[in-house]
């Protein structure tokens, strides 16, 4: 659950708008959110920031801080270059004056651990390197550690071939 979790918060993070979230979500909060007795409902969210929510918690700062110092992230310059429904993949670029970023990322039940080929025009994904800059599959966020290992991959005619997570995503930077 927290995988999808953890995919939801990022694909909204890192789509086009304001992403929003309810108190309690960046810990996986259990209890029902009650608006008439709240106060005597509710859950102790600065102890579960330690305890089982400790990996979701540091992913949500971690996702923020991606977002926050990444132009990119936050631009309005949004492609949908990839999508496989059956699969369950999307795959988009945000884009910045002097910034490119490259979201990867699955709903599948397993993970595309020998690598996943997409294809688009290459004026969508310029050629060169894109490193891998945040993982949602990492083992400090709970994960099974399931990505390219922060690699540096190989663009060319708009093709790469990366590994993606089940339930999650990657992001690339480019670099070259």
């Amino acid at each position: 659950a927290e995988g999808r979790s953890r995919f939801s918060f990022g694909l909204a993070a890192l789509s086009a708008g304001t992403p929003m979230f309810l108190m309690g979500e960046e810990i996986g909060a259990a209890k029902y959110f009650r608006y008439n007795d709240f106060f005597l409902n509710k859950e102790d969210l600065i102890g579960e920031r330690t305890g089982g929510g400790l990996f979701l918690f540091r992913f949500y700062q971690d996702l923020i801080r991606l977002v926050t110092a990444k132009a990119a992230a936050r631009s309005r310059v949004l492609d949908v270059i990839y999508r496989h429904n059956d699969n369950r993949v999307i795959a988009f670029t945000r884009s910045a004056a002097t910034q490119q970023l490259l979201i990867l990322a699955s709903l599948n039940d397993n993970p595309f651990d020998q690598g996943y080929f997409i294809s688009t025009d290459s004026w969508r994904l310029p050629a060169g390197g894109w490193r891998e800059t945040f993982n949602s599959d990492a083992p400090t966020y709970g994960g099974d550690n399931v990505g390219n290992g922060n690699a540096t991959l190989q663009v060319s005619g708009g093709q790469i071939n990366a590994v993606i997570p089940a339930h999650g995503f990657v992001v690339l930077e480019k670099v070259s």
